[in-house]
């Protein structure tokens, strides 16, 4: 059966996440261990001692989810479990890469980490927001965004349904509440920064640079684009897909039924709870779909 690791993004984190698989493999202890080394940071206590606001800091959370996601993938392939294709949100995409052997594991954790750090200093905690917008077209919702004063705009497709919008936190409100009086349920996003809009562009120069100095090699399993919602070839595509995620909507409802499309009916998530999962559900009804849990263990995977 044709299987895509699917890599979660922000918003399902919760302290303690990765401690029982580094208690229980070894590799992954190791793996854990080297993120705090490379990044000279006790990730594993922020990780599995801090607080949710701890956590919730860009800054940390990127880099946590980077290592617990790769330390996921690569238990599950010691396990003989593989992937023909993989496909990032957001921040996933980078423990894709890591996954595909297209970016090394510590040139990533440096990029996360400042990556969350630009987006931090881009926009101040408490300026920007995020809320998932549930049961509205996404054409009615970028039309009701257009028609509030101040930036807010769509920065996720998740999937029919399920859209994220990102902005000023006094614009998101707005546009919250016009699209709750048209039908939809408002969720509002535990992050510090407002992912995928134009308030983050002052970080892309910066951001470039370190992108231009980390290493790169073409992926050995296609990697499915945020971006474009189409596989990232070489070395210079996946360097350009990182620069313009930054601002740029993340089309995973796009990449998924791209997925779906060449054949993918088995979908396993690695990272925090099964958000992607969900998006993957609503699009391939039918699809096998596993959390990490149930993908170590060979558990029944709910359809």
């Amino acid at each position: 059966m044709p299987t895509a690791f699917l890599f979660a993004g922000q918003g399902s984190q919760s302290v303690g996440m990765g401690s029982d698989l580094a208690a229980s493999c070894s590799n992954c202890a190791a793996l854990f261990a080297r993120a705090d080394e490379v990044l000279d940071f006790p990730l594993r206590r922020a990780m599995w001692e801090g607080t949710p606001d701890e956590l919730r800091r860009t800054a940390v959370l990127q880099p946590a989810l980077l290592a617990l996601e790769v330390a996921q993938a690569r238990h599950l392939a010691a396990l003989g479990r593989r992937a023909e294709w993989l496909a990032g949100h957001s921040v996933g995409q980078y423990s894709a890469l890591v996954v595909a052997e297209s970016l090394p594991f510590e040139d990533a954790l440096h990029l996360v980490r400042e990556r969350g750090q630009l987006m931090q200093e881009a926009v101040p905690d408490g300026v920007g927001a995020m809320a998932a917008v549930l049961g509205l077209d996404r054409a009615e919702i970028r039309r009701l965004c257009r028609s509030v004063t101040g930036v807010v705009g769509i920065a996720s497709h998740n999937a029919p349904g399920h859209t994220v919008i990102s902005g000023e936190s006094g614009a998101v409100a707005e546009a919250s509440g016009l699209c709750r009086q048209a039908g939809a349920s408002i969720v509002e996003l535990p992050v510090s920064a407002p992912f995928h809009t134009a308030l983050l562009e002052p970080m892309v120069p910066p951001f470039t640079k370190l992108v231009e100095k980390a290493s790169f090699r073409d992926p050995r399993v296609p990697v499915i684009d945020n971006v474009s919602g189409r596989t990232l070839e070489d070395a210079g595509a996946v360097r350009r897909s990182l620069v313009l995620q930054v601002s740029a909507p993340v089309l995973f409802e796009e990449s998924l039924r791209f997925l779906v499309e060449r054949g993918a009916n088995e979908f396993v998530q690695c990272g925090p709870g099964r958000s992607v999962l969900d998006f993957a559900k609503r699009i391939q009804p039918g699809a096998r779909l596993s959390a990490f849990a149930e993908a170590a263990t060979g558990a029944p995977a709910p359809h």
